[in-house]
């Protein structure tokens, strides 16, 4: 079957699950998953995930280099990318239409970073984390990321968009999230609500996750325009100190003005791609500040607790009056509760 070969041809190719999702199965899920925006003849969607390791989050968490992240980032996002050609060209060579899925790095028109004043929340042309959950690649967990068994949420995602009616895969019953929440405790922008929820439907079955603030509270952490924590016991690897507002009404405003001062250049740098979002932007521009939420979930409870203490107890990233990355140690501060 042409379902099975592409699924194998995934896994062949170095990811670690695949699946598939039809796209009735996204009629009662946010516009984002609607693949037929992205593709008028879509039909299916072959889905894809790749680990990103662990031999370099020590390193990263513990503030002795954040190239380790910068390196695997766009190693990962490109290899992600060859992948999907390969399933693209696969179908293409067995009379479909094909798209290759570009992983990060793009946004509807009406939701982008380059807005005199950009939205509170911004949308891909099509959600990967939509298209894994209702292929059975994965499930959301708390974070509203997608996890993997196995790899917790600890993976980036790929996918294929077909006009094949290709046979789909039912989404996962299992849980994978215990709800530790450690992923809310690791944000210094709190991004993610420790508290509240929210869900959608995927193929008929309701998946619960936390109910996100603004998307330009991640923007700007991520970015690298703040990072420090809300006690100033610890930061991202950001040098930022924008201080953000309790409510998300002015984050639009707050951004445009970081964005657009020259002084953030490095950060701006940073959230700005080209016509091929993550793929055209070059490895030296990739100035990854944070990702905690991904990066600390990456094994059972025990290992989840072991990067949040090593987080935490890892310092505050400053410069130097030579404008170099220096870091601060940490005080003594108690993670038990």
């Amino acid at each position: 079957m042409l379902e099975t070969e592409l699924k194998e041809l995934a896994l062949k190719e170095g990811s670690i699950r695949a699946g598939i999702a039809a796209r009735e199965a996204f009629s009662e899920a946010p516009q984002s998953a609607d693949m037929r925006y992205l593709q008028p003849w879509a039909n299916s969607v072959l889905s894809f995930a790749v680990t990103t390791g662990t031999d370099w989050i020590e390193d990263y968490l513990g503030k002795v280099t954040r190239m380790v992240m910068r390196d695997n980032m766009h190693h990962i996002n490109h290899e992600i990318y060859r992948i999907a050609k390969v399933i693209e060209s696969r179908l293409r060579g067995a009379g479909f239409k094909a798209h290759a899925i570009i992983p990060n790095g793009l946004y509807r028109p009406d939701h982008t970073f380059e807005k005199k004043l950009p939205d509170h929340d911004v949308k891909p042309p099509l959600s990967l984390r939509y298209m894994a959950v209702g292929a059975g690649v994965g499930t959301f967990g708390w974070s509203g990321n997608v996890m993997v068994p196995g790899y917790w949420s600890n993976v980036y995602l790929g996918g294929v968009l077909t006009d094949a009616l290709l046979k789909p895969d039912r989404p996962m019953e299992e849980t994978i999230c215990d709800n530790c929440r450690i992923c809310a405790r690791v944000c210094p922008v709190e991004f993610i609500n420790q508290k509240e929820q929210t869900g959608v439907t995927i193929a008929g079955k309701q998946f619960v996750y936390n109910s996100k603030r603004g998307d330009l509270r991640c923007v700007i952490g991520c970015g690298g325009f703040t990072g420090l924590s809300k006690d100033g016991k610890w930061s991202s690897w950001s040098t930022g100190r924008a201080i953000l507002p309790e409510t998300d009404e002015r984050l639009p405003e707050l951004f445009a003005r970081l964005r657009d001062d020259p002084a953030n250049a490095a950060a701006t740098r940073n959230i700005t791609f080209g016509p091929r979002g993550v793929l055209d932007r070059p490895r030296e521009n990739i100035k990854t500040t944070c990702n905690h939420c991904i990066t600390v979930c990456s094994g059972p409870l025990e290992v989840r607790k072991k990067w949040m203490d090593l987080l935490f107890h890892s310092g505050v990233v400053e410069l130097d009056e030579k404008g170099r990355e220096v870091v601060e140690k940490a005080r003594n501060m108690d993670t038990s509760s």
